[in-house]
């Protein structure tokens, strides 16, 4: 019972917001009565996203469902209450638009530089001509099965959910694939480049489609507007787009090499470095829209070059909290709010139906297509088993959302089915896939979940410092933290060594090893000195660190300091908050 509560609780949440929302004109009509009433009412809908933004990450915080699934339902029950931002079509385009370029860079920042690299052309052939396959198929698919089941579907609909929905999200992806050890690196690395690539690539191909239909291209046929994308013109729109993209990506990287170069003068960060951290992207995206460039792909670039260093920590947190905590959860609370339930079940069939042909017919199709040579050549290959389960990665999420608000916004004319499909393929992938991937990896034998077999026991009856690591860097934060320990009178520290997806037997003892005698080293010094010893204890473990600090703060009393290292901040800040034993960072 107390498992189902959680559950309960989100129903009453969205069902406490349906009833809210029946009272909005009235509300709408006592605000719009003060002379202010346009600031009033964008004000007031700015707050709801806001105060809606935090009601469902609480309220999804225990169950298995996905904040952003959760987020579109919250946004369907208090449409009338967003009524204000959705109808405003010019505050709707502001809003959707500083998110999708922030998301991107956010994007960008998330993709490991040093393996996109060495990865290029495999994340290449899937991200631009496999994304381009991708969105060909669903369009021929989707508008197939409009004449199958007698649905008035336009050509234009399906070119552009086609172009929307073809790329991943790594941020529903990464969540997942952080719990899994994978046989072969290069695995997880293309899915992750994929994800961040495909998000840049889908919104070139739907601006590309836009600027033609707006333009007053005609389209009679799906296979005449993808053959378009082989014209002069078009090709000349898109070269443009990634020609500036690239170029005032590169300068958004300088300028935040320059701010870390700073930082690192000063020897520590203030509270303004986030607001120039924030201006990086949108100028430079605005400077790349300006001359006819890609201004999401200049941010792309900018995120994907840059590397955080220890001087911009504060300002790290402060990014990675807007875009978790405002403005992803904006996005999906919009798209909810502009569909309402009736046309989402009237379109019930043809979406359930688009979303289960995406995910187990176009997607194996297009990874094989696009990787299929570089199994059979080249020096590392991917086997069956790692192309059937790159095959099933497919979730769709925050940049198609974007895209699917953005164009909803635009007023063009027949486009009727447009969100509610995008919504069903979206909560289709979102639901179904993140839960089992960890299942398909294990059936593959591809990766496997990171778990301890035996539970964690520190217990003992003198308080001590746990130093968390996932790597060597302990060496380096060592020192500090038996200092720390001396001017608290710590007598024990443990150093809680968890390798994650490097974990081998081998490599746990040799590291071992050389803490053993790093704290030999520790403890003769301190002998030599006339202080007394520490108690040293090296603990490895097969599982995520995060899982087993979070072992250790909820089950010993003892625990008088926890050390990390900053990178833990990468994911699950809300549980780090909620622990009442300090953590230095």
């Amino acid at each position: 019972m107390k498992k189902l509560f959680p559950y309960a609780a989100l129903c009453g949440g969205i069902a406490m917001m349906a009833i809210a929302s029946q009272y909005a004109e009235s509300l709408y009509a006592w605000l719009g009565e003060s002379t202010e009433s346009a600031l009033l009412l964008a004000f007031f809908g700015i707050s709801l996203v806001c105060i809606l933004s935090f009601f469902l990450f609480h309220l999804s915080i225990e169950t298995v469902i996905p904040s952003f699934v959760v987020a579109i339902f919250f946004g369907m029950a208090a449409k009338p209450l967003l009524h204000p931002i959705t109808e405003e079509r010019h505050l709707l385009s502001i809003l959707v638009t500083l998110g999708a370029t922030l998301i991107l860079f956010s994007g960008g920042l998330e993709t490991p530089f040093v393996n996109f690299k060495k990865l290029f052309w495999k994340i290449f052939s899937l991200s631009v001509p496999g994304l381009i396959l991708t969105a060909g198929l669903f369009s021929f698919a989707v508008f197939a099965a409009s004449q199958w089941l007698g649905i008035s579907l336009s050509i234009p609909t399906a070119i552009l959910l086609g172009a929307v929905l073809a790329s991943t999200d790594p941020a529903a992806i990464i969540p997942v694939l952080r719990h899994l050890r994978f046989s072969n690196r290069a695995t997880k690395d293309i899915i992750v480049s994929e994800s961040a690539m495909t998000d840049v690539t889908g919104t070139l191909l739907t601006v590309v489609f836009l600027t033609l239909m707006t333009g007053g291209a005609v389209f009679s046929s799906i296979s005449g507007s993808y053959l378009a994308l082989l014209g002069g013109d078009t090709f000349s729109i898109f070269l443009r787009q990634v020609l500036y993209g690239v170029l005032f990506g590169f300068v958004g990287y300088r300028l935040l090499v320059l701010l870390g170069e700073h930082s690192e003068h000063r020897g520590k960060e203030y509270e303004a470095d986030a607001a120039f951290f924030l201006f990086v992207p949108i100028v430079i995206f605005t400077l790349a829209l300006a001359v006819g460039g890609s201004g999401y792909l200049a941010a792309f670039v900018a995120g994907l070059l840059f590397v955080f260093t220890k001087y911009l920590h504060d300002t790290e947190r402060f990014f990675n909290q807007t875009i978790e905590g405002f403005l992803k959860p904006l996005v999906f609370l919009l798209l909810g709010a502009l569909v309402d339930l009736d046309t989402l079940i009237a379109f019930a069939g043809i979406g359930i139906l688009a979303a289960v042909i995406f995910m187990f017919v176009i997607r194996p199709l297009t990874v094989f297509v696009a990787l299929g040579p570089f199994s059979l050549f080249g020096t590392e290959r991917f086997s069956w088993r790692e192309l059937l389960f790159i095959s099933f990665v497919r979730e769709t999420g925050a940049i198609p959302a974007v895209l699917l608000v953005t164009i909803a916004s635009a007023g063009l004319a027949n486009l009727e089915g447009f969100v509610p499909i995008g919504m069903w393929v979206i909560l289709g992938t979102l639901i179904l896939q993140p839960p089992l991937t960890p299942i398909v990896a294990k059936l593959l034998r591809v990766a496997e979940p990171m778990t301890d077999a035996e539970p964690l026991n520190v217990a003992g009856s003198i308080p001590f410092i746990v130093l968390g690591s996932r790597g060597l860097s302990y060496l380096e934060r060592l020192p500090k933290v038996i200092d720390w320990a001396e001017r608290h009178n710590i007598e024990r520290i443990i150093l809680l060594h968890c390798l994650e997806d490097k974990y081998t037997p081998t490599l746990v003892q040799k590291i071992g090893e050389q803490a053993e005698r790093e704290f030999a080293a520790t403890n003769a010094a301190r002998e030599a000195a006339g202080l007394p010893a520490i108690e040293f204890s090296y603990i490895a473990r097969a599982g995520l660190l995060q899982k087993n600090i979070d072992d250790i703060a909820s089950h010993d009393d003892k625990v008088s300091m926890i050390f990390v290292g900053r990178k833990i901040l990468d994911y699950r800040l809300e549980e780090i908050k909620r622990m009442t034993i300090p953590f230095f960072f």
